[in-house]
C-alpha cells in the first residue's frame, strides 16, 4: 500500500496489534477470510468472539476486551475495517476509528459515488499489512472473486475501468492487472459459483456457525487457515435492519449501531 494512503489509517490499526482484541465476524466470506488472517497475523491475539449478522449480535464468551469489526461500518466509535461509502455528504458525522479508503479520500453518496474503493475489505486488510498475493494464479484469481472485487476491471466504460486500475495501484497490487487483463467476469463468476463464494454465514439452533462456501477447495491455495470458528455462540443483543432511499428521513445518529451507502441513492444500516 502506498505510504500516503497508510498513513491516514486510524492509529490503532498499527498500535494495537500486539494487544489482545475481540474481533466481531459478519455474515460473508470477505468478513470471515479477513478475520482469519487477522487471527494469523497476530498470533491469535486478535480472534472471532462475535458474530454480527447486521442484525444481531451473537458473543462466544464475555470478555472486557475492545472490539474489531471485520467489513463492517459502525455508526461510531468502534474500531472496524470496512470498504463502504459511509458518509453521504462530506460534513456528515464519520466514524475516526474506522480503517476505510473512502474516509481517507473523503469519497461520499454525491462526491462521487462511482470513485468509491472498489475492492474487498480483504484486499484493504492484505494491502495495509502488506500481506502478499497467494504465489498461484488461481490464488489470485480467488480474492479477486471474494466480494466481486474483479468487476470493475469489466466496466464498459474506460473511465470507470482506470478508476479501478488506480485503487490497484493504491493498494499496490498491480500484479493482479495481468491476471485481469488474462480473464473475463464470466470467468470469476465461475470462481464464485464454484466455491460458493457468495455464500452466507448463519448460526445454527445450537449456536455454531455454518455456511456452505467450499473451504476445503479454498484451503490449498491460500497461507493462512481458512475456517469458520469452532466456537458456541449465543445470542447477545438484538435490533433492527433497515434499508430505503437516502432522501428519507434517517433514525437520530445515536440510535445507529452500523450504516453503509451500498448505492448512490440507497442505506442500509441497523438500529437500536
Amino acid at each position: 500500500m502506498k505510504k500516503v494512503l497508510k498513513d491516514k489509517f486510524p492509529e490503532w490499526t498499527v498500535k494495537d496489534l500486539k494487544l489482545e482484541m475481540d474481533l466481531i465476524v459478519g455474515d460473508d466470506s470477505d468478513s470471515l477470510f479477513s478475520c482469519n488472517l487477522l487471527e494469523e497475523m497476530t498470533d491469535g491475539k486478535w480472534k472471532i468472539n462475535y458474530f454480527y449478522d447486521f442484525e444481531n449480535f451473537h458473543r462466544h464468551e464475555e470478555t472486557e476486551l475492545m472490539t474489531i469489526g471485520v467489513d463492517m461500518a459502525f455508526a461510531k466509535n468502534t474500531r472496524c475495517f470496512d470498504n463502504h461509502i459511509t458518509q453521504q455528504y462530506i460534513n456528515s458525522p464519520k466514524n475516526h476509528y474506522m480503517a476505510n479508503p473512502n474516509l481517507v479520500y473523503n469519497i461520499t453518496t454525491g462526491k462521487p459515488y462511482h470513485k468509491k474503493y472498489p475492492f474487498s475489505t480483504l484486499m484493504l486488510i492484505m494491502a495495509l499489512y502488506d500481506i502478499p498475493m497467494p504465489k498461484s494464479d488461481i490464488g489470485k484469481d480467488i480474492i479477486l472473486a471474494v466480494d466481486s472485487a474483479h468487476k470493475g476491471h469489466y466496466a464498459t466504460s474506460k473511465y470507470f475501468k482506470d478508476i479501478h486500475t488506480t485503487w490497484l495501484e493504491r493498494l499496490g497490487f498491480t500484479e493482479l492487472i495481468d491476471r485481469l487483463n488474462k480473464n473475463n467476469d464470466s470467468y470469476y463468476k465461475r470462481i464464485q459459483k464454484g466455491l460458493n463464494l457468495n455464500g452466507k454465514i448463519s448460526i445454527n439452533k445450537e449456536g455454531f456457525l455454518e455456511s456452505d462456501i467450499k473451504f476445503d477447495k479454498l484451503q490449498p491455495y491460500f497461507d493462512w487457515e481458512i475456517t469458520l470458528p469452532n466456537k458456541q455462540f449465543q445470542l447477545f443483543k438484538k435490533y433492527n435492519r433497515c434499508g430505503q432511499n437516502i432522501n428519507k428521513k434517517m433514525p437520530e445518529r445515536s440510535q445507529l449501531i452500523s450504516l453503509a451507502y451500498t448505492n448512490n441513492d440507497y442505506v442500509s444500516f441497523t438500529t437500536k
